[in-house]
């Protein structure tokens, strides 16, 4: 799923994710990262994975990313969420923070790669699906 948030015509910001499974790089790599308790919770069965989020800097801080996170969370399938985000990145963690999310664990995707830490969210409110009469 992909959603694009707009500002008079303008990009202002995108996110998308995707259903998340063994098998694919990243779930393998964060799978290794986590205890099996938290596999267990966070990666089976399926579960969401938030791939990528941003805002133009110059519309960050209006509510634009929590607009566009809160958007894409509510137009996927699943009752968990996780994602990654630079360990380093104090503003991404407040962000996240601010928005319900818990960092779960460090990872390691390898040389070449600053460190990063897992998040999760518990989605409780999912969409109903209303038939037309």
């Amino acid at each position: 799923m992909f959603l694009v948030a707009r500002d008079d015509g303008r990009l202002a910001g995108f996110g998308y994710g995707y259903t998340g499974a063994y098998g694919q790089w990243w779930t393998e790599h964060v799978a290794r990262a986590l205890t099996p308790e938290q596999k267990g919770a966070w990666l089976d069965p399926a579960h969401f994975e938030v791939v990528e989020l941003h805002v133009r800097p110059a519309l960050q801080r209006r509510g634009v990313g929590s607009l566009l996170l809160a958007q894409l969370l509510s137009r996927q399938p699943h009752d968990r969420a996780v994602l990654t985000t630079q360990a380093g990145s104090r503003q991404a963690r407040r962000f996240y923070a601010k928005n319900g999310w818990t960092e779960l664990a460090p990872v390691d995707f390898g040389a070449g790669f600053a460190p990063y830490v897992v998040l999760g969210k518990r989605l409780t409110s999912r969409p109903e699906t209303v038939s037309p009469l």
